[in-house]
């Protein structure tokens, strides 16, 4: 039996006309059919209020209720029907459809209600006007932070009966089953509310929803990673209260490693075979490193200690550099490289072995005028060169003449504040080859 004929039966009529008239019937019934569907549009009331004047009756998560008002737009047909072939609940269902709907298709009339639900979906500044409900109430149980309470409703979803009742929900809470779920009868609905938290960790500052039951959940829950040497206030296992504040300080310990690079220097060596201002690298320079670790602890972030704990030093590779001394003999008549003629003179080697007066066990150390950071003039009034000693006085007068092995004949030219005792101070110039190895040696006297 085609619907339209099944809802004209449904209103007491009777069909005893002639198949030759069906048609006729048809093309009326589809013009009725659109009047009604417009019709029912227009009846069903569409209405925009606050939140707060249906804050009782509608859940707080608008999301879910639009989709739930949406199920319910969707499923109009099988209501209707369930209506009519649920026996136990006709009488209080009291379904009594529009006048005209016998000659509607239900399909065309799903669709009408369908239509006419489209334009009362909720926004986020007002409520749905059309709600369905149920033709008779079914009890549910809810389970709220360790409270049960047994209720009755003829809503058709979670939500919508929650907020029948008065429970509201808030970001973070947990709904079980979820709230835009449909409600079975004798359903048990689980809440667990979250509660407001504030979170300090190394100093920042936050608020948070949370549903954990110590600190340390909320910790967790929160994406906080703790190390051994942290400190939480309070303690991880105290159970977690709405408004509290949780305060991390962070502790952590680290090694630092820091490089200082050593300048190497260039050693000057002269070559009478290469001729005068030629430059030649003998042997390639490398800088030398002090290498320093530190442990360093930082609490919230900021550096609180430094300790050394290891130091490595890399001597540099001095750079030797040859300078070449040549000049052809009919192009300079005197030598290649005249020093100070009061040195020249005391320096002066004898052609045969030197004859000493005296010999002298010294430590002898070596100096230039900028390591020894004077300007650069001698005790004597000479330049700081080579084949200039300062020595003690008391000990070596000025003037001496003496031959030092590995260094060559000297002068006693100059002295010092840390020249005391048998301790000499051998001079170098700028250009000249400092190849003087800081030892004890018997010196010779002349």
């Amino acid at each position: 039996m085609r619907p339209g004929i099944r809802g004209a039966q449904r209103l007491g009529w009777t069909h005893h006309r002639a198949r030759s008239t069906s048609n006729s019937h048809l093309h009326i019934a589809l013009a009725v059919a659109i009047v009604a569907s417009s019709a029912i549009a227009i009846v069903i009331p569409i209405t925009s209020q606050r939140d707060s004047a249906r804050a009782a009756v509608m859940p707080q998560a608008a999301d879910g209720l639009s989709e739930a008002l949406r199920a319910q737009a969707a499923t109009i047909t099988v209501a209707l029907a369930a209506a009519q072939a649920d026996d136990q609940y006709a009488a209080e269902a009291s379904f009594t459809p529009p006048l005209g709907s016998g000659l509607i298709p239900e399909p065309l009339l799903a669709e009408a209600a369908r239509l006419a639900a489209n334009g009362v979906y909720p926004t986020r500044d007002t409520q749905a006007a059309l709600v369905m409900t149920r033709p008779y109430a079914v009890r549910f149980t809810v389970h709220e932070d360790g409270f049960t309470s047994t209720y009755n409703t003829a809503y058709l979803t979670v939500g919508q009966a929650l907020a029948s009742q008065g429970v509201r929900l808030t970001e973070g809470d947990s709904i079980t089953p979820p709230p835009d779920s449909e409600l079975a009868p004798g359903a048990h609905i689980y809440v667990d509310h979250a509660v407001g938290v504030r979170l300090m960790v190394a100093g920042a500052d936050q608020q948070i929803k949370t549903r954990a039951q110590t600190v340390g959940d909320a910790l967790a829950q929160a994406g906080v990673s703790l190390e051994a040497m942290d400190r939480v206030m309070p303690r991880l296992s105290r159970p977690v209260k709405a408004g509290m504040t949780i305060k991390v300080t962070t502790v952590r310990e680290t090694v630092e490693v820091s490089e200082e690079a050593i300048e190497y220097e260039s050693l000057i060596q002269y070559d009478a075979e290469l001729p005068r201002g030629e430059r030649v690298i003998a042997e390639g320079g490398e800088y030398g490193w002090m290498r320093r670790e530190y442990q360093v602890r930082q609490v919230n972030g900021r550096e609180t200690r430094r300790v050394l704990l290891n130091e490595t030093y890399t001597p540099p590779q001095n750079e030797v550099v040859t300078i070449g001394t040549y000049v052809a003999p009919a192009a300079v008549a005197g030598p290649a490289i005249a020093p100070t003629p009061a040195v020249a003179a005391a320096v002066a080697a004898p052609q045969a072995a030197p004859g000493c007066a005296r010999t002298l066990n010294v430590y002898a150390t070596w100096y230039t005028a900028s390591s020894a950071g004077g300007s650069g003039v001698t005790a004597t009034g000479t330049s700081v060169q080579k084949g200039v000693v300062a020595v003690d006085s008391r000990v070596i007068p000025l003037g001496t003449r003496m031959y030092v092995p590995g260094y060559g004949y000297a002068v006693a030219g100059d002295t010092g504040g840390g020249i005391v005792g048998n301790h000499i101070d051998l001079g170098y110039g700028a250009n000249d080859v400092k190849d003087w190895r800081t030892r004890w040696v018997d010196i010779c006297i002349l």
